[in-house]
């Protein structure tokens, strides 16, 4: 959608340019009549092809002069109107002109930031649908508190007015920093509102219910959730739900009981501003209801006063937030009408709108804790490794080790870490560049734990504390990691999740690892020395994924854990100026591909058998293959079915390495039925796509 809307723009100011020229060469005198005569089929082409790509709301704003100018080019194909009418002309073409103007500058002025999806939008108008039945029913005319007609929903991600505003609460509640664990339910999810915990609050334990949808974790009627547990949810979202429901006082008695002491219900009803009391009336049909209460399947229209009164006379304290909570400028942004509110309800006035966790370290261990080794090697970071540096400086932990190497770099770097000597348990200055310094350093690291640090990332003064804090109460963790943002090289934060990731099993890593390449943010890994031991001579030929393949190796024999919390700013290049494995290039593309290749080829002919049938149950044809022979042939199958072509050139050579072992053969031809005949017509198959 966001790229159509930029052929759109693009389109747009090509007419502009186009109608300007041809405004300015007949008035310079470079053209005449007969060239705006013989381009007329051209121009009402343009215009044509302009309204089929506006939307109708701005096709209607324009429309009068669009088909104007488009009709009288149609009637300049005849001279004699030409030579008649030629004033005529150009003051429709004048007039054409400055409304492609008024479209393309309402690009750049009506442009906002959605709460939703984090795109830069036009928002659409409300679905022209509502007014057509509101019209042909005689729909009662009321003001709504929140609903911004005009623009309304989000081209992108289809987020409504309300849905922004409620993701903007969860967002300054601090949803995103919440406890792992947290319970969270939404009731008739709306698909935006789910996408978003989803992709920002992985780590919370999130349910859907719905009387009639599909895909829910449960259906249930909202007057009767009979399945889940009294205080069960920590935060509630139940937007335009009671205003369909036939007893609304049943359904907040339900939401108060579900919810937790402390919990919040996220509330939003439609609310008529001309009105106190509430209007309701149950079964009525279709037509009446769109008349009466503005929508065909609602039972009732609530006046502030009166819904107000509803829920204090259920027990719930309501918490009114408008533009004073919000700000103007966020009001700005989801375009949201002055009178718009979100209610946040609780069971009790002392309960706070702050939905975020803080985590707690004993002060006794931030400075008599285990020793901590952080390795930092630099290469060309003059803009960058100051900050990096202090970022350690800085941690509330404090029983550290700092190790430092520069790799021969040509700028400044060099300088800028002898001023912090003073501070460094050992710095290291090379004069040929050869990489992978880190290796280096890691040899030199003598703490019970060994942190990576990058030259241009950044960590928050947390980061150590809350990871010592936990692998110390934690022995069978081998790993620590948070999450990440990436920020451009001006330290702008760009609209990346990758690193946003819930805890799993070790296992659970290895399939994702396998449908979703390296999640886990390098700069952000806190491991123990004795682990990372094992791992110095991982990857040593990689330079793209090196840290892949040590997480592959490492989630094999231990388990690892995410503090959900944004602890490290990873920078990201955005231009060329830098030789960095981050930018988006051709040749990092190819050398990812390749080293990709390597990896996991590597690591699945060694996998052990019981973990290769733990970590890819789901894809395995015969699940409770245990024996060697019948995991080896397991191993062929995930390669071969695999999307990528490269894996499949690995599952072919290793078919012929296995294959001649007997066991393996007899394996394939009596539980897999696969013959060596079928290899062959697979192996042409897919050459060709190889090729």
């Amino acid at each position: 959608m966001e790229k159509e809307r930029n052929l759109r723009v693009e389109y747009l100011q090509l007419v502009y340019e186009y109608c300007t020229g041809l405004r300015e060469g007949f008035y310079d005198g470079t053209m005449g009549i007969t060239e705006i005569h013989g381009g007329t089929g051209d121009m009402q082409e343009f215009v044509q092809n302009l309204r089929g790509m506006l939307f109708p709301y701005e096709y209607e704003s324009q429309r009068e002069v669009f088909d104007t100018f488009y009709d009288m080019c149609g009637a300049c194909g005849d001279m004699n109107f030409m030579q008649t009418n030629m004033e005529l002309f150009l003051s429709v073409l004048e007039l054409f002109i400055q409304s492609v103007k008024t479209l393309c500058d309402g690009y750049k002025d009506n442009k906002r930031k959605c709460s939703c999806c984090g795109k830069e939008v036009i928002y659409s108008p409300l679905a022209e649908h509502y007014n057509e039945m509101s019209k042909r029913y005689g729909a009662q005319t009321h003001q709504l508190e929140t609903l911004n007609e005009a623009e309304y929903l989000c081209p992108v991600c289809g987020s409504s007015d309300r849905d922004r505003m409620i993701i903007s609460f969860l967002q300054k509640a601090g949803l995103p920093q919440a406890e792992e664990h947290m319970k969270v339910l939404q009731i008739a999810p709306a698909a935006t509102i789910e996408s978003w915990i989803q992709t920002y609050c992985p780590h919370v334990d999130y349910e859907t219910t719905d009387l009639y949808m599909d895909g829910v974790t449960f259906q249930s009627d909202i007057t009767d959730m009979h399945m889940v547990e009294d205080e069960t949810y920590d935060l509630v979202i139940c937007s335009h739900v009671l205003e369909h429901v036939q007893d609304d006082r049943k359904a907040m008695r339900e939401l108060k009981r579900v919810l937790k002491p402390n919990g919040l219900v996220v509330f939003l009803v439609p609310i008529s501003l001309d009105m106190e009391e509430i209007d309701e009336e149950w079964g009525l049909p279709e037509e009446e209801n769109w008349r009466r209460f503005g929508q065909g399947d609602h039972c009732r229209r609530y006046g502030k006063k009166g819904l107000m009164e509803r829920l204090e006379e259920q027990g719930f304290y309501v918490n009114a937030l408008g533009k004073d909570y919000f700000g103007e400028e966020v009001f700005e942004q989801l375009s949201l009408i002055n009178t718009s509110t979100l209610y946040v309800l609780t069971k009790d006035k002392s309960v706070k709108l702050d939905l975020s966790f803080e985590y707690t370290v004993d002060e006794k261990l931030l400075t008599e804790g285990p020793l901590v080794s952080v390795i930092l090697p630099a290469y060309n970071h003059e803009e960058f490794v100051a900050d990096a540096i202090e970022s350690v400086l800085n941690q509330t932990y404090q029983n550290i080790e700092f190790l430092v190497a520069d790799d021969a770099s040509t700028d400044h770097t060099a300088e800028i870490i002898k001023r912090y000597s003073e501070h460094l348990a050992g710095e290291f200055y090379f004069t040929e560049n050869a990489g992978a310094r880190g290796r280096f350093l890691r040899k030199k690291a003598t703490g019970k734990y060994i942190a990576l640090a990058s030259s241009d990332d950044f960590w928050e003064p947390d980061k150590l504390a809350l990871q010592v804090d936990y692998l110390e109460k934690h022995d069978d963790v081998a790993a620590c990691f948070t999450w990440c943002s990436y920020v451009d090289e001006n330290k702008c934060e760009l609209n990346e999740k990758r690193f946003i990731q819930k805890n799993r099993t070790r296992y659970e890593w290895m399939s994702y690892f396998w449908e979703n390449d390296n999640v886990l943010c390098h700069p952000s890994i806190l491991i123990r020395r004795e682990e990372y031991i094992q791992l110095i001579d991982v990857g040593n030929g990689y330079r793209q994924i090196p840290d892949m393949y040590m997480w592959m190796e490492l989630v094999q024999h231990a388990d690892i854990h995410i503090i959900p919390k944004m602890l490290v700013k990873m920078t990201r290049f955005m231009n060329d100026k830098a030789d960095n494995t981050s930018l988006n290039t051709d040749k990092n593309g190819l050398r990812h591909m390749i080293e990709l290749d390597g990896c996991w080829n590597s690591v699945i002919r060694k996998m052990d058998g019981e973990f290769f049938s733990k970590a890819f149950h789901d894809k395995m044809i015969h699940p409770e293959a245990k024996e060697e022979p019948a995991i080896t042939c397991e191993k062929f199958f995930l390669m071969i079915g695999s999307g990528r072509w490269w894996m499949q050139a690995n599952a072919i050579r290793f078919f012929q390495e296995v294959y001649d072992d007997e066991a393996v053969r007899e394996c394939f031809a009596d539980q897999y039925s696969f013959t060596v005949k079928m290899f062959w017509e697979i192996m042409l198959e897919r050459g060709y796509a190889l090729l």
